[in-house]
């Protein structure tokens, strides 16, 4: 852990009950994302209690929620550590990904009203001034699900969002590089349902998730460098 004052500053930004397992499942995911907590970090239990005055017995329950989001694993002795993220499993996320928010569009397709073009404009709108990385990171989730709620697919959506979580740890490191053409491929994957033409859009949405993809993976490769480099 960088910093245990970083972890506090996380919890008192964030409302809700402090010893519920999901709020402090919600500051260590938010933590995870921002770099706080580093992949094959091991968790100290004792120590993050501490830091956020909560007992183990809720903060247990909390790493086991983040164990069933890919973001936490138990290794013996160890305990809990902050998992890893391969370049060959960010591939295969967004192989995965891009699978389910191709099918359930087309599922949602003849249900998208002007309401929820509407909204996803406002959505973009916000999007393009938005300088933290998570908060822009729930906006892109929130314009996404917005074509894809009309399908009333739940479990489809309840299995994207853990999907995306594994991905969104990593949109710190690179959505510098992307966010531009990022709102750009976001506009025609809109004009193309705002157009009625669904062919279009979903080859919009598989173009962008693609673009994702692949700038993900660079920018994990650079961020891997220095260590290859090491003489």
């Amino acid at each position: 852990m960088r910093d245990s004052g970083d972890l506090q500053k996380l919890a008192r930004g964030m409302s809700g009950d402090s010893t519920a397992p999901y709020f402090i499942a919600n500051v260590l995911r938010e933590a995870i994302y921002r770099g706080v907590l580093g992949e094959g970090e091991p968790l100290h239990q004792a120590q993050i209690s501490h830091t956020l005055g909560v007992s183990p017995i809720p903060l247990r329950e909390a790493l086991r929620l983040l164990e069933t989001e890919g973001l936490v694993s138990f290794q013996g002795y160890r305990g809990a550590v902050v998992t890893t993220l391969s370049l060959e499993e960010a591939r295969e996320l967004y192989e995965m990904i891009t699978a389910l928010e191709t099918g359930v569009l087309r599922t949602a397709f003849p249900r998208i009203t002007h309401i929820v073009l509407e909204d996803a404009e406002r959505v973009l709108e916000e999007m393009e001034t938005e300088e933290d990385c998570i908060r822009w990171r729930d906006l892109n989730l929130m314009f996404h699900t917005l074509f894809y709620e009309p399908a009333d697919r739940p479990l489809t959506l309840d299995m994207l969002a853990r999907l995306r979580r594994k991905t969104d740890r990593n949109i710190r490191i690179h959505l510098a590089s992307m966010k531009q053409e990022s709102q750009r491929q976001h506009r025609e994957i809109l004009s193309a349902i705002r157009a009625g033409d669904m062919e279009a859009a979903v080859s919009a949405l598989s173009s962008h998730l693609a673009y994702t993809s692949n700038d993900l993976q660079s920018c994990m490769r650079m961020a891997e460098r220095p260590k290859h480099d090491i003489r």
